[in-house]
């Protein structure tokens, strides 16, 4: 079934949806700028481009955006998002770039977050908790990874980790209305030492309610939410 609805994405003929997400088109690309917030709470960010392999490895119409949150006393939080355009494989499972880093998925469940604004309701995400481990000074250190993930299109969020149902939900979509939907893949993570992993999810947690706001536009009046 899947096969069948990747042939059927790529036979219809496709207007491109509107994101999920702000995004403006940059001159002489066929990517966008995406601009997460600079300042969130009593935190300070930098910016994160993405790397070369990355870059190699995605379609390239692909845009991208990223930054680190710091404050004192704590450890960094990564915030980024994955847009796709015409071509749908931007958007994987998150299980395949942490296993490509090293890390060991210790645990994955679904989760919501709740938000105020634009209006109360609960973010729906998947939440996994990763662990590598490494030598330094002779001695086996491990240090847990809190990663926190959803995607995000024009009026859908989807915490389906399968990816099953965003493909259901872009062939209906393309079949009815002959508009692709493009979806976002939105993902907050941090490390920590074991043990923190609690505490890190809760700062993640409230890291996304104030900062998802200013750069999602899903939900508006009202929401969609393709999986829970």
């Amino acid at each position: 079934m899947i096969a069948g609805t990747a042939a059927l994405l790529a036979a219809v003929p496709q207007k491109l949806g509107r994101p999920g997400v702000r995004a403006v088109e940059v001159a002489g690309t066929n990517r966008l700028r995406i601009d997460l917030p600079e300042f969130v709470l009593d935190y300070v960010s930098t910016n994160q481009e993405p790397d070369a392999e990355s870059l190699g490895m995605l379609p390239a119409d692909t845009s991208f955006a990223g930054r680190v949150y710091f404050k004192p006393h704590s450890v960094p939080f990564v915030s980024s998002v994955v847009l796709m355009g015409t071509d749908r494989t931007s958007i994987h499972k998150a299980e395949f770039c942490l296993q490509g880093q090293g890390l060991h998925i210790d645990e994955a469940s679904r989760d919501t977050v709740h938000m105020t604004r634009p209006q109360p309701y609960d973010l729906p995400v998947i939440k996994i908790l990763a662990s590598e481990s490494g030598q330094i000074d002779g001695k086996t250190v491990t240090k847990k990874c809190v990663y926190v993930y959803w995607y995000v299109t024009d009026g859908a969020i989807s915490n389906d980790r399968s990816g099953f149902e965003r493909m259901w939900d872009m062939t209906k979509k393309l079949l009815f209305t002959g508009v692709l939907q493009r979806w976002a893949y939105v993902r907050y993570y941090a490390f920590c030492d074991p043990g923190q992993e609690d505490a890190t999810y809760q700062s993640i947690k409230r890291l996304i309610a104030a900062a998802v706001p200013q750069f999602q536009t899903t939900p508006a009046a009202s929401v969609t939410v393709a999986a829970q």
